[in-house]
């Protein structure tokens, strides 16, 4: 059973990686819609579609510690 400070840790957690992960998917069209092509496909969309969620997921294996047991 958990106890309520790591449920309340484990929340806030959660909330600021998807408030992260939102304000990096909304960052490529907003400033990168000009920014051209790359691999046949828009800049913007390399940023919010692929380097955001790589992001997220690098912060949270870091926030939970790595290959640690």
């Amino acid at each position: 059973m958990m106890d309520n400070k790591l449920a309340g840790r484990l929340a806030a957690a959660a909330l600021v990686l998807t408030l992260l992960y939102f304000v990096l998917w909304l960052c490529g069209p907003l400033f990168f819609a000009n920014a051209g092509l790359w691999l046949g496909l828009p800049a913007w969309f390399w940023l919010s579609c692929v380097a955001a969620p790589v992001v997220l997921l690098i912060l949270l294996f870091i926030w939970m510690g790595g290959t640690r047991g």
